[in-house]
């Protein structure tokens, strides 16, 4: 097995396992990003979020801007996705403009630029 595709399903496991530990540890305030609890968000709260954040996001992938980089839109904007080239082999999925998907990732924060740094796809 490739190292890439290694490290893509470690880390496609701990995303999704991260939602079982839903409702352990601090409940307070930024409980949904300082303990690694998943957050189903809107793009617009999504770009709101502090580094490292994980979260699920609903909407389409309207452009491809190259470098496994995509424009990701839902009712309330677009926002960067990064989607590995190895995730798209491993999933065994094609996904077009028309396609409503669901992703789970990390926001990935850079020079206050906002993006999901994307760990799962799926159709729905």
């Amino acid at each position: 097995m490739k190292k890439s595709t290694f490290w893509v399903m470690c880390s496609l496991l701990i995303v999704l396992s991260a939602g079982s530990v839903y409702g352990q540890g601090f409940t307070g305030p930024g409980a949904g990003t300082a303990n690694g609890q998943v957050q189903t968000v809107t793009v617009i709260q999504a770009r709101g979020l502090p580094d490292h954040s994980l979260v699920i996001l609903t909407g389409s992938i309207v452009q491809s801007l190259g470098r496994e980089k995509y424009t990701f839109r839902d009712s309330t904007g677009d926002i960067t996705v990064d989607i590995d080239r190895d995730l798209w082999t491993l999933l065994g999925i094609s996904v077009g403009t028309n396609d409503r998907i669901e992703i789970g990732g990390k926001i990935d924060v850079e020079k206050r630029v906002v993006e999901v740094d994307v760990k799962y796809i799926k159709k729905l």
